[in-house]
């Protein structure tokens, strides 16, 4: 439905912008939780933010492992559950990454190919 009301392109556009974004905040809560004293309110709010972009663009795998570094947060878990917990957000969004540019491949090519049609 995004696609319809927006143009062909709309979704295609968004995945710069997450990706960019998301590699920021994942920076972000890397440089956190190499502090010395955490700050779990920060922690949570980067979580929440990166969460919810994954989820918003269904990258479901992405958001859950967010999701579950958000829950650890909340717990204020150990900083070594933390660490684990962000690697494992990170590689979901290295494996996201690769399949979105694929995905995005594809659509420019069909979107190409219906406007190239008479």
């Amino acid at each position: 439905m995004l696609k319809e009301s927006s143009g062909p392109f709309f979704f295609a556009s968004l995945l710069p912008t997450f990706c960019h974004d998301s590699t920021a905040t994942l920076r972000d809560l890397t440089v956190a939780l190499g502090q010395p004293l955490l700050n779990y309110h920060d922690l949570g709010e980067l979580c929440f933010k990166i969460k919810g972009g994954a989820a918003c663009l269904g990258v479901c795998r992405m958001a859950h492992a967010c999701g579950q570094l958000h829950q650890a947060v909340q717990n204020r878990a150990t900083k070594e559950s933390l660490i684990t917990a962000l690697n494992a957000a990170k590689q979901e969004f290295s494996i996201m990454q690769e399949k979105l540019e694929t995905l995005v491949q594809l659509e420019t090519k069909i979107v190409s190919n219906e406007t190239d049609c008479p």
